[in-house]
């Protein structure tokens, strides 16, 4: 396509500031950035008459890695579009296709995770990966290794520790990875098996991405002032400390690290913001470290409903989960800890507990324990039993007004949706309106100003996970770009699309035009060299 998007008001992803000009684009690439319209120029115009144009936004944290390499998958992904999101980082939490040996005999244990394709065999490596989204994908997709999936790969789930054999093989499918085109490693610590990665593997792991140069992504063991990782409630908080293993890693191995979804879990938590800044801030300017983290501007987020669960209950059997001693443990922990951190049964919301139980769709979980006349905690444990490895909840107590506005504006700070489209249940709000919300809190003066916003989004984005061409608007660069109005943007109500987003460009083609989506597989996989 040759279009001339005309008298817009262009943030290029690389100032802070706007400028009126002209985007000539020339098939999949912009060709020129012009202070006027070019003489003679005879092709397709689009008068932007001032409404914004900037580069596609990128998505730091994504799961939508896996949704995009099935065929048909218009129904995942369009909600993502239509925010403007043009390029998504998957692989996170510990959570890949990439890396793993298609061979495996611990495939059961996998089954929760890739039970929507049964033939994730042909996208293991990152070849046949970049294939699939280039066939199937509506958005570009960088992709990271998974420490949980590789893990789980060679040894299953739970608590077995690495043999030397099996870290061995680890490490060179992780470097084979990266040299294919990885874009990093990602650490899932609060989930099995990352959870139970020793230091020493840790280690060895993040020395590999450290000398490919990219990115190594951290779920922390902790996102609450008190949490079910460590074993002393009291002391210096969770989150504190799961903030220290990252940067203890960071300094032995040099490795460039991103804190995922920076949140605040539990009232209490709230307090500790400061000291979290305050972490960030000194391990980049006097350590000489490099550490970036994301957000998103929501109060709540979606996990598995055993997240909340220490290390030492998941490993047990189910057997000796339903002793008596583990659940008085259990629930002396428990108790103790939402009396510390400001976070209970009220808070947690039942997104989806299995085909069998949608009577519990939308529902917190004290709620249901009341009409039930359980204890909260039975009630919850009930529900894992119940709704098994496919169960999701919404917790609620992330974040603050203040705090949203506050990490907003830090020079570290990328911006994502940690969102995904579900079958059936509650969506995740973050799944449909972030960006827009976003744009719209910094026009009202409640987040980061708007021309470093976008900067944020886009180039600094592309810059941080090694997206080359891409994140800017300048001649030679994709063509992944967003039209919006700056007075209008915002979010719509439920699972409608934003407010004042017209246009969305990937690679040259429209995506979105005029408000109405076109799946038309326009999407890449990038390869991060």
């Amino acid at each position: 396509m040759r279009l001339l998007l005309k008298n817009a008001e262009l943030f290029d992803g690389e100032s802070d500031e706007g400028r009126k000009a002209h985007v000539l684009i020339d098939g999949e690439r912009v060709e020129a950035v012009l202070t006027s319209r070019p003489e003679g120029y005879e092709g397709d115009e689009l008068d932007l008459a001032g409404a914004c144009l900037a580069p596609g936004f990128i998505d730091t944290h994504t799961h939508n890695d896996l949704y995009a390499v099935w065929p048909d998958n218009e129904r995942y992904m369009r909600s993502f579009l239509r925010q403007g999101i043009t390029t998504m980082i998957g692989g996170n939490c510990g959570f890949s296709t990439l890396g793993i040996d298609p061979a495996t005999p611990y495939g059961g244990d996998l089954y929760a995770f890739f039970k929507h394709n049964p033939n994730y065999a042909e996208v293991t490596g990152f070849e046949g990966w970049a294939k699939a989204i280039d066939a199937h994908s509506p958005v570009n997709m960088a992709c990271l290794c998974g420490h949980g999936t590789m893990r789980t790969a060679l040894r299953g789930l739970g608590d077995k520790p690495l043999t030397a054999e099996e870290l061995d093989r680890m490490e060179r499918d992780l470097d084979a990875q990266l040299a294919a085109g990885a874009a990093g490693l990602s650490f899932g610590l609060m989930y099995n098996p990352s959870m139970y990665g020793e230091p020493a593997e840790l280690e060895r792991l993040a020395r590999v991405v450290a000398r490919h140069g990219k990115v190594l992504a951290y779920h922390t063991r902790a996102n609450s002032k008190v949490s079910m990782a460590y074993p002393e409630l009291l002391g210096r908080p969770h989150n504190l400390r799961a903030m220290d293993e990252v940067l203890d890693i960071a300094k032995k191995t040099g490795v460039r690290s991103h804190i995922s979804h920076m949140i605040y879990v539990g009232r209490q938590t709230w307090k500790t913001l400061d000291k979290t800044i305050d972490l960030v801030d000194n391990a980049n300017n006097k350590l000489g470290l490099d550490i970036s983290f994301d957000i998103y501007p929501f109060d709540c987020g979606v996990s598995t409903i055993n997240v909340i669960l220490p290390v030492w209950y998941q490993s047990l059997s189910l057997a000796d989960r339903k002793k008596r001693s583990a659940r008085m443990r259990l629930a002396i922990e428990i108790l103790a800890t939402k009396q510390l951190l400001g976070f209970g049964y009220e808070d947690i919301q039942i997104t989806w507990a299995g085909p069998d139980h949608r009577e519990y769709i939308g529902r917190r979980v004290s709620d249901i324990s009341a009409a039930a006349g359980e204890k909260p905690l039975d009630t919850y444990l009930r529900l894992i039993d119940e709704g098994g490895p496919d169960a999701t909840v919404m917790m609620f107590t992330y974040m603050n007004e203040h705090i949203i506005n506050k990490l907003s504006r830090h020079p570290a700070v990328h911006y994502m949706t940690d969102a995904w489209i579900v079958e059936d249940g509650v969506q995740n709000p973050a799944a449909f309106h972030t960006f827009p919300r976003l744009l719209r809190l910094s026009r009202e003066g409640k987040a980061e100003k708007l021309g470093r916003m976008i900067r944020k989004m886009t180039g600094s984005a592309a810059e941080r996970f090694g997206l080359a061409d891409r994140g800017k608007v300048k001649p030679g660069y994709y063509a992944d770009l967003v039209v919006f109005d700056r007075q209008k943007i915002a979010e719509g109500e439920g699972e409608s699309s934003p407010i004042g987003l017209p246009h969305v460009i990937i690679n040259g083609e429209f995506a979105v035009q005029n408000g109405e989506f076109k799946n038309n597989n326009l999407g890449r996989g990038i390869a991060v060299k």
